[in-house]
């Protein structure tokens, strides 16, 4: 794979702005400054990338390409911008003005991001056409990216390639990748249909659905967006999830051994905690999502979840993912800590919110089953989600592996099965019902890869006062406590036709 031709991503799509008081309320920002107060996290010293399809296409020799944002705007005081890619913007960018605002600005979520490369997106993703992967510029922990891109003219094998490589420096340098879904369906494969991004959709539903079909192993059907936004673009929808992200992974990272029971040291990067792992934070953010939303006026809210028709086969619901992000529930997640399962030592009951992240599990020197203990002490409602990479090799061949993970909550009381989810091609599985005051569960990690192996994952839950019984379906859940509140590629072919969204 050679790194030399443009491939042409261009760009076309609407931004709109934000009401910034409904959202911070919506997402439950809010709610976490009533917590935390001063000591909300703020994305302080997380290093991220911008990467923006450029407004102008590659035939306008003049001005291509355009794809920076307006740094000089007070909201972006204080902030360092640096730009590795190797062409320059020759002007700015609307877009990628909304949608840094909405990442790292001043009055964003996330205003303590400080170190900010923008690439072109077309740049970004040549970038990663080597034989073995590189870390990120400075130590980046988190990208944005909302754009998609179309295979138009692109081999399937140049597609299938790109896809591969975004899920390795996931796997290889925990980087973490938010993507924006299409505006509507569509065939759009980039960055979407990756397996280890944070596929992000808007709350009304009005996005692409699934991933699209590239090849034997990026195929058709999985369950895309992972989680939705209240905004009306996914545009605006995926910075939002960026930086709760930023937030997370702040957490984590500062709360080190206190949070965590090991970590990495991972070149070019850093101590990486088990709290701020990839999969970890993409857990965290699904557990933590509101499957049922009370938005401000004017904004769309999901009434139905998982109903009729809109069940997938890891736990999710086809139009919304995991639900709507909620920094609060997450953030609850990972300052809940790490707890070990039984067969690694574990022997408490979990607590109302937390994370485990186990390094070695599949039979191959392991366990291929790993069991957490739950007492409901009364009527409880409870949201997990399993999260795993795919591999990819880290040479030119860029040969992947995916182990099948199943996510069980067995009812000790009754002794039988009360939950199961178990897609056999998704990389992550969710549940989301009730849990019986007085009853004891087990919630369980089963390998369903018939043949043993060693592989890691990411398990996050949280639990909360069952207020009115959800829907009785066969998999998904929220747990919370209000006990918890005491803690203060080939260069060949033709273009891509990447879109902004």
């Amino acid at each position: 794979m050679r790194a030399t031709k443009r491939l042409g991503l261009g760009l076309a799509s609407l931004w709109c702005g934000m009401a910034q008081a409904d959202y911070r309320d919506d997402i439950g920002y809010r709610q976490l400054q009533q917590l935390l107060g001063s000591g909300v996290p703020t994305g302080a010293g997380v290093n991220v990338v911008l990467a923006e399809a450029s407004t102008v296409t590659e035939s306008d020799t003049l001005r291509y390409p355009r794809y920076a944002p307006d740094t000089g705007q007070s909201r972006f005081a204080g902030k360092t911008f640096s730009y590795p890619g190797p062409q320059a913007s020759t002007g700015i960018s609307d877009h990628a003005t909304g949608v840094a605002a909405a990442f790292f600005a001043n009055d964003s979520i996330a205003p303590g991001i400080a170190n900010i490369a923008v690439y072109n997106a077309d740049d970004w993703l040549s970038g990663l056409v080597a034989a073995n992967a590189e870390a990120p510029v400075a130590g980046s922990r988190i990208a944005n990216h909302s754009w998609i891109g179309r295979a138009d003219g692109e081999t399937a094998a140049d597609i299938g390639a790109y896809l591969r490589l975004v899920d390795r420096v996931v796997q290889r340098y925990e980087f973490i990748q938010v993507v924006g879904m299409d505006n509507g369906p569509s065939n759009s494969p980039l960055l979407g249909s990756a397996y280890n991004a944070i596929a992000v959709g808007r709350s009304d539903g009005g996005h692409d659905r699934g991933s699209d079909p590239v090849d034997s192993v990026y195929g058709a059907g999985r369950s895309r967006p992972d989680l939705v936004a209240p905004r009306t673009t996914t545009s605006g929808a995926t910075p939002l999830v960026a930086a709760a992200a930023a937030l997370l992974v702040e957490t984590g990272h500062s709360g080190a051994g206190r949070l965590s029971k090991a970590g990495q040291a991972i070149a070019g990067i850093g101590q990486v905690y088990n709290a701020e792992r990839a999969e970890t934070v993409k857990a965290a953010l699904m557990a933590g999502a509101r499957r049922v939303t009370d938005n401000s006026a004017g904004s769309a809210n999901i009434a139905d979840y998982r109903s009729a028709g809109h069940q997938t086969a890891n736990g999710l619901d086809d139009r919304f993912g995991a639900g709507q992000l909620d920094v609060f529930g997450s953030y609850r997640i990972i300052a809940g800590g790490e707890q070990d399962s039984v067969e690694d030592g574990g022997s408490a009951v979990l607590a109302e919110a937390g994370f485990d992240f186990d390094q070695a599990f599949g039979g191959l020197g392991s366990n291929r089953t790993a069991s957490y203990r739950i007492s409901a002490v009364s009527d409880l409602q409870l949201a997990a989600s399993l999260v795993w990479n795919i591999g990819v090799s880290d040479d030119s061949s860029l040969a992947t592996v995916f182990y099948d993970l199943d996510l069980e909550l067995f009812d000790t009381t009754l002794q039988r099965t009360v939950g199961l989810s178990n897609s056999r091609a998704d990389n992550s599985e969710n549940l989301w019902l009730a849990l019986s005051g007085g009853h004891d569960y087990q919630l369980r990690v089963i390998a369903a890869t018939s043949a043993d192996f060693v592989w890691d994952y990411a398990l996050a839950w949280r639990m909360e006062p069952l207020t009115a019984a959800p829907v009785p379906l066969p998999a998904a859940a929220l747990l919370f406590s209000a006990a918890l509140l005491g803690f203060a590629v080939s260069g060949r072919g033709g273009r891509l036709g990447a879109s902004r969204v």
